[in-house]
């Protein structure tokens, strides 16, 4: 939990934000938890987040050291300062992430299902790209 200093509210860009490929794939980047009325991330003081990946190697491409695929699982949520936190909010995702080690950087195309989306509350977003992070 994270508070600023003299009892303050954080600054927003303080805050701890979800959704996206760094936290629950399947979901827009920073779109889960409190939301202003026009529908834009507020962020919150506490945040959930959890992964599970099997990896293996792509088919066909076995001897290929570069190339990966994971099955995963994601699940998080955000809350703000004064709201309870419910594991009943928690928003889950699965599938499936492809992973190459490329001369250019690092690529990760992750194709993601929200499991639990709430409609007209949660923006999904089941097609991934990250360059240039970890793998």
């Amino acid at each position: 939990m994270a508070g600023g200093l003299g009892g303050k509210p954080l600054p927003f860009f303080k805050n701890f934000y979800a959704g996206g490929p760094g936290s629950v794939r399947g979901y827009r980047p920073y779109s889960l938890g409190p939301q202003d009325p026009q529908g834009n991330a507020l962020g919150g003081s506490r945040r959930l987040v959890a992964s599970a990946e099997i990896l293996f190697p792509v088919p066909g491409a076995e001897q290929d050291k570069s190339l990966r695929m994971a099955a995963f699982i994601d699940g998080g949520q955000v809350y703000g300062r004064d709201e309870k936190v419910s594991l009943a909010e928690l928003r889950f995702s699965a599938g499936l992430a492809l992973s190459w080690a490329s001369p250019f950087g690092p690529l990760r195309i992750s194709l993601g299902n929200p499991l639990n989306e709430k409609k007209g509350i949660d923006r999904a977003q089941r097609l991934q790209l990250t360059i240039g992070t970890g793998i």
